[in-house]
């Protein structure tokens, strides 16, 4: 039985693996800048919650907020997180009313506990999402009155594999550790019309290069719970292939090819991450507060200026009695709120987030749950060249849990 659970696994992992390669997370205008939008992924409880988690334990499923989180994962229990996630987004701006939709699997986690010794978990996930079109920009030949048009399109994103590792000390410390790997490629294709010939120009970025984490958690009283995490910094090293071809009178020309010429790396920031949680009787509530350190970089967009970012996330849970024989008492209940900064300035201005979000945790047996969650944000603004965003995320994510590494016992 055990290698059937095994074999479905790996087969949804490589599935997962394939779709987070070639599919878009995002139709974000904004995924133009840098690597691309941050990806909404996310595991269990914590999208219906503002995004919050860095002090919560593994009660309610996987919690990749905090790699120490692991480590409260039952004795011989196994989880495995399957998430994914559904967006209506709609554009506004000086000149421009659209809306787009998009749909992909967002996450696959598995984890365990191997007889309360430690916690493990492995991830694989969207990091960044790129999904952006820029179609019939006019522009005039210099020195000439005639007129050429470009239509721009970019697609791709990094993903990260993760590993996560917990112990708990003294009962009421967890400390944990995470190691990833962030690939990926995004792609630009650009096309420059004109009335007697057609220039198109593919550009392939790839981008790779290893990150690591610490996470902490500690309990009071059986209480209140204090989380805080670190993600220390780190360069992606890139390169690119560039392909630039010309249509006329129906016969192509094959200008430029370059393959694997190095680019300007990308620099990853110190990412600091505060929480606390407090329970009353069956109500939970949680704050989280994360510091994202981009002016440390030194890097700049050729549109914008990396600045540094803050987040804030609220959230409250409740269900009416967990241990309930009763399905609807046992159901939790979730809401959440969160300000993201953003960490670009465009012209003077921040792209800043707000969202505030709905869920709920539906029990699918004594520790399995099917979460869902409504979250509505507001990117941006129509000040200057931007553009305004309302976002309508629904996230659907299956956590299944199992006790595994059991021996059997026979009279």
């Amino acid at each position: 039985m055990n290698k059937l659970k095994y074999t479905i696994i790996c087969a949804m992992t490589l599935g997962l693996f394939g779709y987070s390669q070639t599919n878009n997370l995002t139709s974000s205008p904004y995924s133009l800048f840098g690597l691309g939008v941050e990806s909404n992924s996310g595991t269990g409880r914590n999208s219906g919650l503002g995004k919050t988690g860095i002090s919560l334990d593994a009660t309610y499923g996987l919690n990749l907020y905090n790699p120490s989180s692991v480590a409260t994962l039952r004795p011989d229990e196994f989880f495995l997180d399957v998430g994914g996630s559904a967006e209506l987004v709609s554009f506004s701006g000086s000149d421009t009313d659209d809306y787009q939709s998009t749909y992909n699997f967002t996450n696959v986690s598995v984890g365990f506990n191997s007889d309360g010794k430690y916690g493990l978990a492995f991830t694989l996930k969207p990091s960044t999402s790129v999904g952006y079109s820029l179609i019939g920009l006019q522009s005039n030949v210099e020195g000439s009155s005639d007129e050429f048009v470009t239509n721009i399109e970019g697609s791709g994103g990094l993903n990260e594999i993760r590993l996560d590792y917990g112990r708990t000390y003294f009962n009421n410390l967890n400390v944990g550790i995470k190691a990833s790997y962030l690939f990926g490629k995004i792609e630009e294709s650009e096309s420059i019309l004109t009335t007697n010939s057609f220039l198109e120009v593919n550009e392939v970025n790839y981008y790779r290069g290893a990150q690591l984490g610490l996470g902490v958690q500690y309990n009071l009283l059986d209480k209140h719970a204090f989380g805080f995490t670190i993600d220390f910094p780190t360069v992606l090293k890139g390169t690119k292939d560039v392909v630039i071809g010309k249509y006329s009178n129906l016969a192509y020309t094959l200008l430029e090819e370059t393959e694997d010429e190095e680019i300007d790396s990308f620099d990853m920031p110190l990412k600091l991450g505060f929480g606390y949680s407090t329970k009353i009787k069956n109500l939970m509530l949680t704050a989280d507060y994360t510091k994202n350190l981009w002016s440390a970089t030194n890097q700049s967009d050729a549109i914008g200026d990396y600045v540094d970012q803050n987040i804030y996330g609220f959230g409250a849970s409740y269900s009416v009695d967990p241990k309930s024989f009763k399905y609807w008492k046992r159901v939790d209940f979730r809401m959440g709120l969160n300000y993201n900064s953003g960490y670009l300035m465009v012209d003077d201005t921040k792209i800043d987030t707000y969202a505030a979000s709905i869920g709920l945790g539906l029990p699918l047996g004594k520790r399995s749950l099917l979460n869902i969650s409504y979250t509505l944000g507001k990117k941006g603004t129509t000040e200057s060249i931007l553009i305004k965003e309302y976002v309508n995320t629904l996230n659907i994510n299956i956590s299944l849990s199992d006790l595994w590494f059991q021996q059997r016992k026979y009279n």
